[in-house]
């Protein structure tokens, strides 16, 4: 396998877990609703944090696919709880604010930061992902050496999240029209309520998995 090729397979699979929906990417879109337009960046750089270690740790062979599945559900837990967390706090934001395009603020600046962070680490979607799909594509990269290979594999994997999650941070920054809307608290709690899903979704099939091992 040339670069080239692995270049294409790394950007073609990379595009399953980067532009699959899911609640960093709906946080992601909260945030850029409440007009900070370049919030995806801190978002994506929050990711990274958590990314960029974890590739680095599945190379080196630190973690397994049974350790990630012996921990999935305490994954899952707390991450459902950070997420319902988040979403109450959200909920809390706009019901205070007289009107909906005041924007509700959530965590202070650093909030797209430590959201890119915790939906990250706590996101046992997110974590299966790297030990499965992810996985392959880190095996495939030793052709090329082990720090050359991943230097490659994370450059071509890392620009797509950067690219959705700032582009698409910023195209709802843009809806000038919808904040004086009588509307936009509703598409505020719209968000929220996806994440209240993930968040009940993650709780619940954690609860599940501890009940019948």
């Amino acid at each position: 396998m040339n670069v080239l090729d692995f270049g294409i397979e790394v950007i073609a699979v990379s595009a399953s877990g980067v532009l699959a929906p899911g609640p960093l990417f709906f946080a992601n879109l909260t945030y850029g609703t409440l007009q900070y337009k370049w919030s995806g960046i801190k978002v994506a750089y929050g990711h990274t944090a958590v990314e960029l270690p974890l590739i680095i740790l599945l190379a080196v062979g630190l973690f397994t696919f049974d350790t990630a599945r012996k921990y999935t559900s305490i994954v899952g837990l707390i991450g459902g709880i950070a997420i319902l967390v988040f979403a109450g706090l959200q909920i809390v934001s706009i019901i205070k604010k007289k009107r909906g395009y005041d924007r509700p603020s959530i965590a202070g600046g650093k909030g797209p930061f430590v959201v890119g962070i915790v939906l990250s680490a706590l996101n046992p979607l997110f974590i299966l992902w790297w030990f499965t799909v992810g996985l392959k594509l880190i095996a495939d990269s030793a052709a090329f050496g082990v720090s050359t290979g991943l230097a490659i594999l994370f450059v071509l994997h890392i620009w797509m999240d950067y690219a959705w999650l700032t582009s698409t941070a910023y195209l709802a920054s843009k809806g000038t029209v919808l904040l004086k809307s009588k509307y936009y608290p509703i598409l505020l709690l719209g968000l929220t309520s996806v994440l209240i899903y993930y968040g009940m979704n993650f709780v619940l099939q954690s609860v599940s998995l501890q009940t019948y091992p």
